[in-house]
């Protein structure tokens, strides 16, 4: 927090916020992992150019041009994922294990301890403009295979496959539902007060007034049947009695379209009758 307050001392000095914009900019701080120059850009209260300028006096660092300090032999040090994510480019090496590195915010210390940890290097930051740094980073830094796999694009890419499998399981489900419904009562189409199961080369068609027809053909029939009943029951005899005909999924489809579907018509049925 020490550093955050120079900034914004320096800022105050310059006439460039207030002490209260200033404390507005460490309210919105505090719980998060923005840097506070980050905070004030995105305030208006400066412009990146006037950032660094600021950690340049802060610091009291140069800032450099990446291209008159940068040295090959560190083009592979840092994958460019990792570069563009803290918005640095590595420059070159030094006696003792250093890797100098140009940053837009050499007090983010978080982002010095993650290159440290990937390099094993210690990090000496020396300052450079963003779009300096953007540039050189399309330039100077080869794409990898570590840019292709990633933790930020394999975290997308784990979300998006997560997202891709749970819609193709929804599908999947519905599809199965479907085809264990049709499986179990076959197709069903309402026209009117008129309500028609069809499966297993049979037909039952209920009207509104109650009547129930029976079409279609037995597998073990030899002509066609054209039957309608008033009701449930007499249907049911019916197919108690031609029971040699029908194959066994025949008639266990229409015991169970006759003892649920129709079943339930027939008690809505009563109910209605009864209420009137």
């Amino acid at each position: 927090m020490t550093k955050s307050l120079r900034i914004g001392t320096i800022l105050v000095r310059r006439g460039l916020a207030t002490d209260e914009q200033i404390n507005e900019a460490l309210r919105i701080q505090v719980g998060g992992n923005r840097r506070l120059g980050y905070i004030l850009i995105k305030m208006g209260l400066i412009s990146s150019d006037q950032l660094l300028e600021i950690l340049s006096a802060q610091f009291g660092l140069p800032i450099i041009n990446i291209e008159d300090e940068f040295s090959s032999d560190v083009k592979s040090v840092l994958p460019r994922y990792l570069c563009q994510k803290y918005t640095v480019t590595p420059l070159s090496k030094s006696n003792g294990n250093i890797l100098n590195l140009a940053m837009v915010d050499p007090s983010d210390d978080s982002a010095i301890a993650d290159i440290e940890s990937y390099t094993g290097m210690v990090v000496k930051p020396l300052l450079a403009k963003e779009n300096n740094i953007s540039a050189a980073n399309r330039k100077l830094i080869p794409f990898t295979i570590k840019d292709i796999f990633n933790p930020q694009v394999y975290d997308q890419s784990t979300k998006i496959a997560s997202s891709v499998a749970m819609l193709l399981l929804i599908i999947i489900g519905i599809m199965s539902y479907n085809y264990i419904q049709i499986e179990r009562y076959g197709s069903i189409s309402t026209i009117g007060d008129t309500i028609t199961f069809k499966n297993h080369d049979l037909i039952i068609g209920v009207e509104g007034s109650g009547k129930i027809s029976l079409l279609g053909h037995g597998a073990y029939s030899k002509g066609f049947y054209a039957v309608s009943f008033n009701s449930n029951q007499p249907l049911l005899t019916f197919i108690d009695q031609k029971r040699s005909t029908f194959s066994n999924k025949q008639y266990e489809w229409l015991m169970r379209i006759i003892k649920t579907k129709l079943a339930d018509r027939q008690q809505s049925r009563t109910i209605m009758a009864s209420n009137s």
